[in-house]
C-alpha cells in the first residue's frame, strides 16, 4: 500500500536541514563544530573551481557558516594520467559533493582535498597513503570503490596494509558502501564492494531521510529506489532502478571480532562458509530522491560555464556526511577517535544510533518531475514515482542490517557516547 498523500521530492536538503535532522545543530550550540579536526577527502583529479564553488555554496545555503580559505587545502600530484578513460571531469562533481558535505556537518573543521593522478586503485591508494604516511588528517573519506570483490590480490593486500597503518596511527578511514545494493544486477551474483568490505575501514551505507519543516528528524528507511512513470494519468508498473545502498557479506574477509554478537548469523554466514565481514557499519542519507543540494561550476550545452546548484545523492554523499559527524566527535573527544568500528559496535542498540527499519504495510515514496533532456524543459518533462526501501536481497530490519549497519548517528548521544567509548 502506498502512503497517501505522496509528497514531491525535495529540491535537495541544505546543510541546516541535515544538521538539524541528525542532531548536530545541538552540538554547534554547545560549541562543537569540528574545529581542530582535519578531514581528508580523497578522489581522482581536481576541480579548478572547488574552493570558489564551496564558498559560494556555503554563502548561499548556510550563511552563518562560511567556508574560510584557511580551512581548505589541497595535495595534488604533479601530473594526471588516463584523464579520458577515467572521465576526469566527472570526478569534479564527486569532489564538490564530498567537500560541501563535510563542511555541512562540521562547518569549522579543516578540509584537505587529496587528488589521485588517475581513477585506478593503485593511484587512489597512493593518495590515501599520502595522508596516512604524513598524518595529514584525523579522518579520511573515500567516495569510490570497485564493483564486487574480484580485485587483484596484490591491490587488496596493498590497501589493507594502508588501512591497518591508519588504524595504528589513530586515523579514521571511511568508505562509501556502493550504490548498487547487492550487485546482482551488475554481476549476476550477490556481492559487496571493495574497499568498503575491508575490516579496517568504516563502511557507510545509504538511507532515505525525511526532514520536517522545523529541520527535525521524521524518519529514515533503507535507500532502494523503485521507479514508476506517470503515463496518461496512471503509474506504470514499478521497476527497480538498480540504485540503492550497497551491502551484504564479504567473501574475502572473515568476521572481525567487533561484529560478533551484533551481526545476525543469517547475514554473517550468508554463503554458508562461516562468519564473514558484513557491510555496511553505519548509514546516513544517500537516496538522491531525498538527497543533498550541491553547487558547482559546470559546462552547459550552450557553451557557457557557470555555477549552478542541483540535487545529488548516493553513498558518495553518506560517507562525507558521516566524516563531518566524526570530525565533530573528535572535537568532543579532545583527540582523534581513530579506528571507529570497535566503538560503533559496542554502542549498537544504544541511543547513540537510530535503528533504521522499514515501516510495516506502507510503501513510502516521492514524486519527481524531471527534464527529459536532463538540462531544460525544451525536451519536455517526465513525472515519476520513486518508492523507498526497494533493496533486493539485502533489507532493513530491527538491529543490525546489511543496508544501514547499526543505524544512523543520533546527535549528541552519538558524539558523547563515542567520546566516552561506551
Amino acid at each position: 500500500m502506498l502512503a497517501d498523500p505522496l509528497t514531491y521530492a525535495p529540491c535537495g536538503y541544505k546543510p541546516p536541514q541535515l544538521r538539524g535532522a541528525y542532531g548536530i545543530d545541538n552540538s554547534l550550540k554547545a560549541g562543537y563544530d569540528g574545529r581542530g579536526a582535519t578531514v581528508a577527502v580523497v578522489d581522482a583529479y581536481a576541480s579548478a573551481t572547488i574552493l570558489a564553488d564551496a564558498q559560494t555554496y556555503a554563502r548561499r545555503n548556510d550563511s552563518q557558516h562560511p567556508l574560510r580559505s584557511y580551512q581548505f587545502g589541497q595535495s595534488l600530484p604533479a601530473t594526471y594520467t588516463d584523464t579520458h578513460s577515467c572521465g576526469a571531469s566527472g570526478w569534479y562533481g564527486e569532489e564538490t559533493l564530498d567537500v560541501e558535505a563535510v563542511h555541512a556537518m562540521a562547518p569549522a573543521a579543516n578540509i584537505l582535498y587529496v587528488g589521485a593522478s588517475s581513477c585506478y586503485d593503485t593511484d587512489l591508494n597512493a593518495a590515501v597513503n599520502t595522508v596516512v604516511d604524513n598524518s595529514l588528517a584525523q579522518v579520511i573519506t573515500n567516495s569510490y570503490g570497485d564493483v564486487g570483490e574480484q580485485i587483484p590480490a596484490s591491490d587488496v593486500a596493498e590497501a589493507h596494509q594502508t588501512f591497518i597503518q591508519a588504524a595504528a596511527q589513530g586515523i579514521s578511514v571511511l568508505f562509501s558502501s556502493g550504490d548498487s545494493g547487492d550487485e546482482i544486477a551488475n554481476t549476476g551474483s550477490r556481492q559487496v564492494d571493495w574497499s568498503a568490505s575491508d575490516p579496517f575501514v568504516t563502511a557507510v551505507g545509504g538511507t532515505s531521510l525525511a526532514v520536517g519543516r522545523n529541520t527535525d528528524y521524521l524518519f529514515e528507511q533503507g535507500w532502494g529506489t523503485g521507479r514508476s512513470n506517470l503515463v496518461k494519468g496512471l503509474w506504470d508498473p514499478a521497476t527497480p532502478s538498480y540504485l540503492y545502498g550497497g551491502g551484504g557479506t564479504s567473501q574475502l574477509f572473515k568476521q572481525p571480532n567487533y561484529q560478533k554478537k551484533v551481526v545476525p548469523n543469517s547475514i554473517s554466514n550468508y554463503f554458508g562458509q562461516g562468519a564473514h565481514r558484513a557491510v555496511p557499519d553505519v548509514g546516513m542519507v544517500g537516496d538522491p530522491n531525498t538527497g543533498f543540494l550541491v553547487g558547482q561550476s559546470q559546462n552547459f550545452p550552450d557553451g557557457s560555464i557557470h555555477y549552478s546548484e542541483y540535487r545529488i545523492g548516493g553513498t558518495s554523499l553518506s560517507s562525507p556526511l558521516f566524516a563531518g559527524v566524526v570530525a565533530v566527535a573528535d572535537q568532543v573527544n579532545g583527540d582523534s577517535l581513530g579506528f571507529l568500528n570497535p566503538k560503533i559496535y559496542k554502542l549498537a542498540g544504544s541511543s547513540a544510533f537510530r535503528d533504521v527499519k522499514h515501516g510495516q504495510g506502507v510503501t513510502d515514496g516521492v514524486v519527481r518531475v524531471d527534464f527529459v533532456n536532463g538540462y531544460d524543459a525544451t525536451g519536455g518533462l517526465r513525472t515519476s514515482l520513486r518508492t523507498l526501501n526497494q533493496t533486493g536481497t539485502i533489507f532493513t530490519r530491527t538491529g543490525y542490517d546489511d543496508v544501514t549497519g547499526v543505524g544512523s548517528p543520533n546527535g549528541l548521544s552519538f558524539l558523547l557516547s563515542m567520546a566516552r567509548g561506551r
